[in-house]
């Protein structure tokens, strides 16, 4: 009993370092730990309806250059094998009057060429998602991204992308103030503290108890050493670790855990659609280990990632990089996608257990930003409490309005679907469901009034958004960050 005791220490510990260290990635942001999860319960709406099976179709704009026949699709086919989307981009805006008819295969088509350019870029060789310093995390921009963005912009242009960039030019849901207690944010979201905080879960600890159960019930049938069971498994685990970054002990986790799969799936979806509505093309998404270690916008080989999404925020690219001076629209930008994978497990299950690293990538990306004009000051740890409280707000409140849109990438993600299949599940079932392109109306104001803040749905007047006293740090204030 006193080895058994011991084995199911040493496997629970092995199970930590396998996997405590699952990580996310929101390109081009800092890698971002997707901690071990635990399932509860899930509140988010119901699916929509077969929205998959309608086509995308759009009669474009009068040109003065206009022409009457439809775009090429074996040009256009042929440039999207090649990876040329330069030249896929000006088929697709010289088409003049003619109808723009793109199916599903085609839109997919298009992804899967934006997939393979970005998998092929430049910077993927350069590993700088480790580095302390901020500018580093966010290479310089690649033809590949500003390519990508390029195609983006003009699926947009043309309405094909209907709700891609909805919320973009800071159109948030909630305007107004951006101070957000604790108080109020529950009031606004109807989501607890406690469900919006990542909460230490014992998953692994689990996991591994019934590894080392079954190992030494092996160890009794076959009369096999116990000892010898231990190290070995020690040493297979140091290989797994070392060789394909865990890969092995992740996968026999899912296969006895299926809901750790699709907490992560419904995370990264979060990010995903987040990154979407807020105008930030999405170049890619990984689910496991196994994905990211064959996709070299996640490191490839040198991967320390299990899971991610992949943006590009060419604004904020350029900013990190010095090309033009850091904006607030950007770090708001950046603050709600990583707290999109918090709101959407939130939303799902009722606590956010994966949501560790995206807290500290927050804090590490607001903590190292370097202030470099006269009237710019450092964000200190009230400053960042509160930006990740208004970046989880904003994503709630959007991941809700836009619910039939995240329950069809959802389905998309569990059906394996690429990254041309994920966008067409979202676009989709924004056209079944009429769902608007541009939201011209927030849900409400906040305002600072009272002692907490108060969210209305009218327009304030100016005195309304005055302090009335001081926004109180009430007990509720329980966010790690």
């Amino acid at each position: 009993m006193h080895r058994v005791g011991i084995l199911v220490l040493v496997l629970s510990i092995v199970g930590f370092i396998q996997t405590s260290c699952i990580v996310e990635v929101v390109a081009f942001s800092p890698n971002i730990p997707h901690n071990s999860i635990r399932s509860s319960n899930t509140n988010i709406s119901t699916k929509p309806n077969s929205c998959h099976s309608y086509g995308i179709r759009k009669v474009k704009r009068i040109s003065l250059n206009s022409i009457s026949e439809k775009v090429d699709d074996e040009a256009l086919n042929n440039l999207l094998e090649s990876n040329n989307l330069r030249g896929a981009i000006n088929l697709l805006k010289n088409n003049g009057e003619a109808t723009l008819d793109l199916d599903k295969s085609q839109i997919v088509n298009i992804f899967n060429a934006i997939e393979r350019r970005t998998i092929e870029a430049e910077e993927n060789n350069i590993n700088k998602r480790m580095t302390d310093d901020v500018e580093n995390q966010y290479p310089p921009s690649s033809p590949a991204r500003m390519e990508m963005t390029s195609m983006y912009n003009a699926l947009k242009s043309l309405d094909v992308l209907t709700v891609f960039g909805a919320a973009s030019n800071a159109n948030y849901p909630a305007q107004g103030s951006k101070v957000i207690t604790s108080t109020l944010l529950e009031q606004i979201t109807k989501l607890t503290m406690v469900s919006l905080t990542p909460q230490p879960t014992n998953t692994l600890l689990v996991a591994g108890a019934i590894f080392a159960l079954a190992e030494g019930a092996f160890s009794v049938a076959t009369g096999i050493s116990l000892n010898f069971i231990i190290f070995l498994t020690l040493f297979l685990a140091f290989l797994d670790k070392l060789l394909v970054n865990g890969a092995v002990f992740e996968s026999i986790t899912r296969v006895a855990m299926p809901e750790y799969n699709r907490k992560i799936l419904k995370h990264e979806a979060g990010h995903f659609l987040v990154a979407y509505l807020l105008g930030c093309p999405v170049e890619g998404c990984v689910l496991n280990s196994w994905a990211a270690l064959t996709d070299a916008r996640f490191g490839g080989r040198r991967t320390t990632v299990s899971a991610g999404t992949s943006f590009f925020d060419p604004d904020l690219s350029d900013e990190i990089n010095g090309r033009k001076p850091l904006s607030r629209a950007s770090i708001d930008r950046y603050s709600v996608i990583v707290m999109g994978g918090i709101a959407a497990e939130a939303l799902n299950f009722g606590r956010a257990d994966g949501g560790a690293g995206d807290e500290a990538a927050l804090i590490g990306f607001l903590s190292n930003l370097k202030p470099r004009a006269g009237g710019a000051v450092t964000w200190d740890l009230p400053g960042i409490k509160n930006q990740a409280r208004w970046g989880a707000l904003q994503a709630v409140l959007l991941l809700k309005e836009y619910n039939v849109c995240y329950d069809a990438l959802v389905e998309a993600l569990e059906k394996g679907g690429d990254l041309g299949e994920c966008v067409f599940a979202i676009e989709n079932a924004a056209r079944v469901h009429g769902l608007p392109g541009i939201t011209k109306t927030p849900l409400g104001y906040i305002v600072n009034k009272g002692p907490y803040g108060e969210f209305v749905t009218t327009p304030p007047d100016e005195n309304s958004s005055v302090l009335s006293g001081s926004i109180s740090n009430d007990q509720n204030d329980k966010m790690s960050l």
